[in-house]
């Protein structure tokens, strides 16, 4: 990597605390809401209805019923449980430990926190009438940003077949593909409890950002390294020449 990923690790942190500090007013927000409470597969979402708003968890969760500019970038800090919290900080390490280091700190921040605003301003206005929490939306915004600048990367996938447990190799780009074909399959039937649109909006947003700093010439390769653009002809291999070993000390 060309740099120690500190920005990532310091998120990843920071949102472990922060969502763990606030289970218990979640837990007690929960309570307080009066129906369309569901947790699904680590997600949580409720419609809300009731008392009036005062809560802290309240300027924090996207509400549509009881917007404010605050939880646009507060939803990013909450998740419903362990198992929300841990997995979407899985693959924030996966993911955005690459994206921080080829991007820098203070793009790599730029790249989660305006994903994860785009993702969430899509699925106010466009998503249905439910509250709506967790990082997934910046992440998906991540992973599209390494789709873009590491494609055929790979990843060691662990699958169970019956009763086999196996491995296999698999470039990243089937990873990417296999979580947006999920987001528009849940999207197109329905959506559960899960903000598919969030999650299929960070995606493009991240990707797109990124794909567009490269064709425009903001980010340049590596010698060691082939982007999207480049696998698609797109953009020709970049300049940036291999280090003689002679040269070196």
């Amino acid at each position: 990597m060309h740099r120690w990923p500190l920005a990532n690790w310091a998120l990843i942190l920071f949102t472990c605390l922060v969502s763990v500090s606030l289970f218990p007013s979640l837990r007690r927000w929960e309570h307080r809401a009066t129906f369309g409470i569901t947790i699904s597969h680590g997600e949580f979402v409720a419609t809300y209805g009731g008392d009036k708003p005062g809560h802290i968890i309240d300027d924090l969760i996207l509400e549509p019923g009881y917007f404010r500019p605050s939880q646009l970038v507060g939803a990013m800090f909450v998740h419903a449980g362990w198992m929300h919290l841990l997995g979407n900080m899985f693959f924030l390490w996966l993911f955005g430990n690459a994206v921080n280091a080829r991007l820098g700190h203070l793009g790599f921040l730029g790249i989660y926190f305006g994903t994860g605003i785009f993702a969430n301003i899509v699925s106010l206005l466009l998503g249905p009438p439910i509250a709506s929490l967790g990082a997934s939306g910046a992440i998906m915004g991540i992973m599209g940003a390494f789709l873009i600048l590491y494609p055929l990367n790979e990843a060691r996938c662990v699958y169970v077949f019956i009763i086999k447990v196996g491995e296999k190799y698999l470039a990243c780009y089937w990873v990417v593909l296999f979580f947006l074909i999920i987001d528009l399959l849940g999207l197109l039937n329905g959506g559960g409890s899960i903000d598919h649109l969030a999650h299929i909006s960070g995606l493009f947003a991240g990707a797109a950002v990124v794909a567009a700093l490269i064709y425009y010439g903001y980010i340049s390769g590596h010698y060691n390294e082939q982007n999207l653009l480049q696998v698609l002809n797109i953009k020709p291999r970049d300049i940036c020449p291999q280090p003689d070993p002679e040269s070196e000390p």
